[in-house]
């Protein structure tokens, strides 16, 4: 019987029904897809953020800006790659593992093949902190380190473009005309950024040990390192200037003697916008459908206004107001939920045949996870709540006497 009585009020007036069931279908379309869109872009991002690593913090030695024990100020920071290794030893609390981190721009050679990008000399730990996980072979060892092998392990891009369809692993490549053993092969990773020189894909990572053999590079460029406790990274960063200041030559008070970046700060700042940037377009497409829901309180009003007099016989034989309440209220729940379930499979669908692959390194993978699903429920809920009271409560308030004398 509601059913029934809800399908003869709606198709009364077809254009207007339709054009308010639009309206929510619209509204919903757009929750849906832009709230997927948000979450899609927030997991893309961060994940590419971590593609660098994550809870680690770069080091970068830079010039003194204040003077220090008779030293005057402007003087360039030197630090060993020695002085890296022994940190975790030395500050065996707050410092889990560290690398030293050499880079520069040099010619890769292989047969006729030839590039020039960045080589990095690194040891072991930094596979762990860096995320350069092996796709074939293996990552740098302990005794590549400890005897100065000249052994590489390569990006995908770089292995792509000097070994074509042929596997790299136990071939030679050759670094500035000084022939590499490939040890191993980077697996494909989403990196958007990286700080000196090119992203892993391109790079080929060499023991530091060989690398300050062969080039003669005696202070770091910079070194990483991951705190024992990545969310008290600040506490670490200070521990960390007291203990290099007396051995470097600078006070723990210059700040600019050291260059740091904290990914795991940048990470909680990066995670603020994206969270704000998804509640941002939610509310956009709240709006579209809060525009949808005021008509369907106006139809529903008119609806009231029609039925004014059915309204009056039912309260004049008995009916509880609050039975003409629930009654209007139900009916403008069912239009909404309605509209909101054709707009939501219409999301569903588009979703689903978009190009994805040419998508998803851009914006990431957007889908009907639990999150959206649940925010587009409880979005519909409350437009629904909003826009059927106020026929439903005209409805209840309804004279009986008025409504039968007109």
């Amino acid at each position: 019987m509601f059913f029934k009585t809800l399908y003869r009020d709606l198709v009364r007036q077809p254009l207007r029904t339709l054009l308010t069931l639009s309206g929510v279908v619209w509204g919903t379309f757009a929750v849906v897809l832009l709230l997927a869109f948000g979450s899609a872009v927030k997991e893309q991002t961060m994940k590419s953020f971590r593609g660098m690593g994550k809870g680690i913090v770069l080091v970068f030695p830079s010039t003194t800006t204040m003077a220090y024990k008779g030293l005057t100020k402007g003087r360039e920071v030197r630090i060993t790659p020695e002085t890296v290794e022994t940190l975790p030893t030395k500050l065996p609390e707050t410092i889990e593992m560290v690398s030293p981190d050499f880079s520069r721009a040099k010619r890769i050679r292989r047969k006729k093949e030839e590039v020039f990008n960045t080589v990095r000399g690194v040891n072991v730990d930094y596979e762990k902190m860096r995320n350069t996980i092996p796709a074939k072979g293996r990552f740098l060892n302990d005794a590549d380190l400890s005897l100065r092998r000249r052994v590489a392990f390569i990006g995908y891009t770089l292995a792509e473009k000097l070994f074509k369809e042929e596997d790299p692993v136990g071939q030679q490549i050759f670094i500035e005309g000084v022939p590499f053993t490939v040890v191993g092969v980077l697996i494909h990773k989403i990196q958007t950024s990286n700080y000196n020189g090119m992203r892993d894909e391109h790079a080929a990572f060499i023991p530091w040990t060989t690398y300050t053999a062969l080039y003669g590079d005696k202070f770091v460029n910079c070194f990483i390192y991951r705190p024992i406790h990545p969310e008290e990274s600040p506490q670490s960063i200070e521990v960390l200037r007291n203990h290099l200041g007396d051995r470097a030559g600078f006070s723990p008070q210059d700040k600019d003697a050291l260059q740091i970046w904290d990914f795991s700060e940048m990470e909680g700042k990066i995670n603020i916008f994206l969270l704000s940037l998804t509640i941002f377009l939610g509310m956009i497409g709240s709006f579209t459908l809060l525009v949808g829901g005021v008509g369907v309180a106006s139809i529903m009003l008119v609806i009231v206004e029609e039925r004014r007099r059915e309204i009056g016989v039912k309260l004049a034989m008995g009916a509880k107001r609050r039975q003409i309440l629930a009654q209007f209220f139900l009916e403008s729940i069912t239009v909404i939920l309605t509209g909101g379930a054709v707009g939501f499979s219409m999301a569903a669908l588009l979703l689903k045949v978009l190009p994805m692959d040419k998508i998803k390194d851009y914006v990431g993978v957007p889908k009907l996870n639990p999150l959206v699903a649940l925010a587009t429920v409880a979005t519909l809920l409350i437009i629904g709540l909003i826009s059927g009271m106020m026929p439903a409560r005209k409805a209840a308030s309804t004279d009986p006497i008025e409504a039968l004398r007109g």
